[in-house]
């Protein structure tokens, strides 16, 4: 049995106010920073890491300088 239906077999138990607020809990903690979607790939969570994060976000890139870019930085990057 897979971690959702084990999940779903244990609410119909419930009574309703209580599952009302296992449904409440589920939404605050998908809503939290860094929690991941769910794909129906197995019941599996896709992880990604930070670089693809930051790929996919649009931060990732490089520019050619010859400048020193630890003191220079906001000047190369038209700041």
């Amino acid at each position: 049995m897979t971690l959702a239906e084990t999940i779903y077999q244990k609410s119909l138990s419930l009574p309703p106010e209580k599952a009302r607020e296992v449904l409440d809990f589920i939404d605050f903690i998908k809503d939290r920073p860094g929690v991941t979607e769910a794909v129906s790939d197995r019941g599996a969570a896709k992880r990604r890491s930070l670089l693809e994060v930051f790929e996919e976000a649009g931060l990732i890139g490089c520019q050619e300088t010859d400048k020193q870019l630890s003191t220079t930085y906001k000047a190369q990057l038209d700041f």
